[in-house]
């Protein structure tokens, strides 16, 4: 068979060391191209699932926004009262409000009680931060069990808590604030850290405070107000709770029975209007409960201007 030339062969040994030299890293065949991709793909998945959270949170919120519950006075049917769905809501500045004065109700007893406080944080770099505010909760409650099962096997008492939780500065990750009343010991150092799990934690040593625990949570939910909608979104996707405290931490409170019904929910954010069509039926709109107030200052008379 004829011999190809010199000068074709080291063309083609060539054109191969130029192939292999730029593919270096770059290509298909490459492990180190795989991975990277990989890593590439994944962040790109979870900046679509981060969008598509907030997009849904937002969807949702807007619809509570535009949610009018009407209720009616179980002794006067003509009697009704316009209650916006936000007043109970987290995500409202109304709703908050509206839960730190059920706070106050059952933390009432509990008036500048000394005690210990606890904060446990999150790593960066050992957790993602959807990871961290979907899981705090359940961490905090494995951290707080760890804790009362050590405290038993040496006798001592079980303890009674109370926790918020809060966005950290600059990482935007949670970090929760325990409170633990009437307690001047809780657990060595090398026992709390160890039950933080997975060294995704920064604590030191419990503070001694002395603290109004309503007030306490209460501070917490009004500093909600600054919160962005993101950091809204991972609590609401996450289904978590924002604070929480231990059976036999608040008192009892008898809950009376309410003197208004459900009649109907409406979809709108145009108040006004919603009370005149209530008044054309030949309703009085009741706006002086405590909570509920709307824009009017006084009762809507039936047939009134």
């Amino acid at each position: 068979m004829p011999k190809e030339p010199n000068d074709m062969k080291d063309n083609c040994q060539n054109n191969t060391n130029v192939t292999n030299k730029e593919g270096e890293g770059k290509g298909a065949s490459s492990p180190l191209f795989l991975v990277r991709n990989k890593d590439n793909v994944n962040a790109q998945l979870h900046r679509v699932r981060g969008l598509l959270t907030m997009w849904d949170f937002l969807v949702y919120k807007g619809r509570v926004g535009t949610t009018q519950v009407i209720l009616q006075n179980k002794e006067d049917y003509s009697t009704l009262k316009i209650m916006p769905a936000k007043c109970r809501s987290r995500y409202f500045d109304d709703g908050r409000l509206y839960i730190s004065w059920n706070i106050k109700k059952r933390l009432g007893k509990y008036e500048r009680v000394p005690g210990l406080m606890e904060t446990l944080t999150y790593d960066p770099k050992k957790i993602s931060k959807q990871e961290a505010w979907a899981s705090f909760g359940k961490d905090t409650r494995r951290f707080l069990n760890a804790i009362n099962q050590y405290r038993k096997r040496r006798g001592w008492r079980r303890t009674h808590y109370l926790w918020v939780v809060e966005v950290q500065e600059g990482t935007g990750y949670p970090h929760v604030h325990i409170f633990f009343p009437n307690l001047r010991f809780l657990a060595p150092i090398s026992i709390l850290t160890g039950n933080w799990s997975k060294g995704r934690s920064n604590i030191g040593s419990p503070t001694k405070i002395t603290t109004n625990c309503a007030a306490y949570i209460s501070k917490y939910l009004r500093k909600m107000k600054g919160w962005s909608d993101l950091h809204l979104a991972l609590l609401w996707s996450g289904r978590c709770r924002m604070y929480g405290f231990s059976r036999g931490f608040s008192a009892k409170v008898e809950k009376k029975e309410s003197e208004w019904q459900k009649l109907r929910i409406v979809k709108t954010d145009n108040l006004d209007e919603l009370e005149y069509n209530l008044m054309k039926g030949g309703y009085v709109i009741d706006v002086n409960q405590k909570g509920h107030a709307l824009s009017n200052s006084q009762n809507l008379k039936k047939g009134g201007d």
